[in-house]
């Protein structure tokens, strides 16, 4: 789940007035709804999830091809935010508080919450990266010491990167507050409160956004490798659709806008940041023309087996 940012100017307003206005906008804005949207999503995304990981780690095919290794990374992150993010929040959207109502509970929540989503972001942009070299540099790949340096190290120090940051930022940066079970996200980690991590998290999240658009419009215009083009192109946009309302509400937030200034709006941003790992498994399955093809064999196998039972049977 996104952050939920404020800077040093407004944490005495976000203590006044935070209760107030997310009661207001809870009644505006059914949490039961929020809540059975979600879950009619979350339930076949991860059915999806699980069946794309079965598929891409148990295929040897599948597992050989480089530009799987990123997605295999993405819906595990993914999986890992639907367990614990999206499961805490909607819980917290069916009773109204968090449950349990433990301390590990929520540095559990605030740390797989912020490693997930901004993990995802990372990898995205990664992605763009990783297909303009498979697509136009493939001989940068055609060794294995080349593939080790350019295409693993590169993945493996992105996500040690986001995890010993997060780990950092959560579990070791110490302040008075005291989680709030009442708030969403048991109302966010010490660190948010710290004006430097809070720029530093936030402008990397916007350059990153800006630089995943530029690659868009590169890859956008070639034709070559049209799968693969649709695959990161589609989870791209996916993520900067979600991405993007709440990078600007962050930049606001950071530079004196009161928390709850922008009232339901800015309880939609949150809401639909959820969106980013529960539609992900579908667009990874709909532009994995691999998993198609072979879903397909299956199908035509189970078809003549069906066809060709009943004649047996009769034939005995």
């Amino acid at each position: 789940m996104a952050d939920i940012v404020y800077n040093d100017s407004s944490i005495n307003d976000i203590e006044d007035n935070c209760t107030t206005s997310d009661s207001n906008l809870q009644t505006s804005v059914s949490a039961t709804a929020r809540f059975w949207i979600l879950v009619f999503l979350e339930i076949p995304s991860i059915f999806c999830s699980i069946f794309l990981l079965y598929n891409l780690c148990f295929d040897r095919t599948l597992r050989q091809l480089l530009n799987n290794h990123v997605i295999i990374v993405i819906l595990i992150v993914g999986l890992f935010s639907q367990a614990t993010d999206i499961s805490n929040y909607l819980t917290y959207l069916r009773l109204g508080y968090v449950w349990p109502q433990t301390a590990i509970n929520c540095y559990i929540w605030w740390f797989v919450g912020a490693t997930a989503y901004n993990l995802l972001g990372m990898l995205m942009a990664w992605t763009s990266i990783e297909r303009h070299i498979i697509i136009f540099h493939h001989q940068w790949l055609n060794t294995q010491k080349k593939r080790i340096c350019i295409h693993y190290i590169p993945l493996i120090s992105i996500i040690s990167y986001a995890c010993i940051f997060y780990i950092v930022c959560v579990f070791f940066v110490s302040c008075d507050s005291t989680p709030y079970y009442t708030e969403y996200w048991c109302y966010g980690p010490c660190y948010l409160g710290i004006f430097g991590l809070n720029i530093y998290d936030t402008f990397v999240n916007v350059i990153r956004v800006i630089r995943q658009k530029q690659r868009l419009r590169q890859q956008i215009q070639w034709f070559k490798y049209r799968r693969m083009i649709i695959q990161v192109v589609s989870c791209s946009l996916l993520y900067l659709l979600f991405n993007i309302p709440l990078m600007s509400m962050y930049l606001g937030l950071i530079f004196g806008l009161p928390y709850g200034a922008t009232g339901e709006f800015e309880i939609f941003i949150y809401f639909f940041a959820c969106f980013i790992p529960v539609l992900m498994p579908f667009i990874c399955l709909g532009s994995s023309k691999e998993i198609w093809i072979k879903m397909k064999k299956m199908v035509r196998i189970q078809h003549i087996i069906n066809k060709v039972s009943p004649q047996v049977l009769q034939h005995n």
